[in-house]
């Protein structure tokens, strides 16, 4: 769609090489002023290796759209004072969504991912029927943090929805804990009622996506994020890029197997070390109408000693995820392992030392091992990013 995106910076009938020259020498300036800051016209020409007549050229077609604004002089000292150039980031906004299985947390944010606000409300679809009540709680949450931040349809350029599961062939597989989500009904009802572009990714893969933009992945080229709560999933960042494998299912590690006595006799979309980490283990506290407060306290029955069954269990529960480690590690060799999730993060602060010491005793290459410290925006984030990388890809 991207019809908000298409304005036309040249239309004097130039041949099209010259027009992609052009274009081309636009995002250059664009990216410039996004990643480095405001530039003047003669810092952007030295930059960019790039002439100042094609600088300014370009700056003006750029400036008449809107895409970047003047915000002053500069500080330099000699001759006239040069004039600041600037990425306009409020020229539109991106919505980001984390649709959960308790709650749906939704960001917006400005074009160089800026939060603006953030809301968050309880996911009453749960795990019943067939997604049509979240697509109404994200229309309405949409239209709520629109209504709080004062801004409207019309600012909002791409909307990002991150959802558990995989999608393949307009259906979400592997979320055996939520409903199933019929993609194209979300995207058309969202995209429809908006005007803008709807993307659905794997809430996993954007939690990876927002650790390497704004969290402890910053700096780090190859790493593994781990969603661990009421499910178990986790996302590969390869040499920069994000791996998803030959049918989006890299990452699906419920289906490893860490013990033989959990092989299964035939396939079940709840995996074998993610029976054995989540469903079996901690049913009874997914009844609870706070997971995560639940866990809390299901983390400081361990820790006091008063509950033998929390002991026994939150032992064989870090004994495999040791090993999952182990085998995560020995494949992907990453730089940075991330554990996040309701139960990865306070697991985390209680087995993390003991994880580090596993790793190091069964392996030659230790990655650095970091709880997430994003307080569960990463994902949110991650959409941020994936929708302002859409947003820049279609600009001309």
């Amino acid at each position: 769609m991207m019809k908000k995106q298409t304005d036309k910076l040249n239309s004097n009938g130039n041949a099209r090489s010259h027009e992609t020259i052009a274009e081309h020498n636009k995002q250059l300036i664009l990216d410039a002023l996004r990643f480095n800051g405001n530039m003047s016209r003669a810092d952007l020409s030295r930059h960019l290796n790039m002439s100042f007549p094609a600088i300014s050229s370009n700056a003006k077609g750029l400036l008449e759209a809107n895409y970047i604004v003047e915000i002053g002089a500069g500080d330099n000292t000699l001759g006239r004072k040069s004039i600041l150039l600037a990425f306009n980031a409020t020229r539109g906004y991106i919505i980001g969504v984390d649709l959960g299985r308790f709650r749906i947390r939704m960001m917006l944010a400005d074009l160089l991912g800026n939060e603006v606000m953030s809301v968050e409300t309880t996911n009453t679809a749960g795990s019943q029927g067939g997604g049509e009540e979240s697509i109404t709680l994200i229309h309405d949450q949409v239209l709520d943090i629109l209504k709080k931040s004062g801004k409207t349809k019309e600012d909002i350029l791409c909307i990002v929805i991150g959802i558990p599961g995989i999608i393949n062939e307009g259906m979400s597989y592997l979320a055996p804990f939520t409903e199933k989500y019929q993609e194209q009904d979300m995207i058309h009802v969202l995209q429809d009622a908006f005007e803008v572009d709807v993307i659905l990714e794997n809430c996993v893969n954007l939690g990876a996506i927002g650790e390497q933009w704004k969290g402890a992945g910053v700096n780090y080229n190859n790493i593994t994020y781990i969603a661990y709560g009421v499910g178990l999933g986790a996302a590969h960042i390869v040499d920069g890029e994000l791996y998803t494998g030959a049918k989006g299912a890299a990452g699906e590690i419920g289906f490893l197997v860490t013990d033989p006595v959990n092989m299964s006799n035939t396939y079940d979309e709840v995996g074998s070390l993610e029976e054995t980490l989540s469903i079996s283990k901690i049913a009874h506290y997914l009844k609870a109408g706070n997971f995560d407060e639940e866990i809390v306290k299901l983390i400081q029955s361990y820790k006091n000693g008063d509950d033998m069954y929390a002991k026994l269990m939150l032992d064989e529960i870090a004994l495999n995820f040791a090993i999952m480690l182990v085998n995560i590690v020995a494949i992907l060799n990453p730089e940075i392992i991330i554990i996040a999730g309701g139960l990865g993060y306070n697991l985390g602060k209680l087995f993390l030392e003991n994880w580090k010491e596993t790793l190091s005793r069964q392996l030659p290459f230790v990655p650095k091992l970091a709880l997430s410290e994003l307080n569960h925006t990463e994902t949110m984030l991650g959409a941020v990013n994936t929708g302002i990388i859409h947003v820049h890809k279609y600009l001309f």
